[in-house]
């Protein structure tokens, strides 16, 4: 899960749009996001292209136990994920 805080318009609408190419956004400023380790390395350093020092984007890793056990009031839906099957 990637949240962030950025003051600037222009750079918040390219972080933004940045995210929505590796995730599902859950609330205005919150995605979701399945990463491997070179995307997530990839991704991070993007964004610190963009991104000025007052910035902030936090960084919260969900192990699957803690993903399915998300819950949520109001409107919204689970994240659509990818399903794996092992044979």
């Amino acid at each position: 899960m990637i949240a962030y805080d950025i003051s600037d318009n222009r750079k918040r609408r390219n972080v933004c749009n940045l995210l929505l190419d590796h995730g599902q956004r859950v609330q205005y400023s919150v995605f979701e996001c399945r990463l491997k380790k070179k995307q997530q390395q990839r991704l991070r350093q993007s964004l610190s292209q963009i991104i000025a020092p007052q910035d902030s984007i936090r960084w919260y890793p969900l192990c699957n136990w803690c993903e399915a056990a998300i819950r949520w009031q109001g409107t919204g839906n689970n994240v659509a994920t990818d399903q794996y099957h092992l044979l």
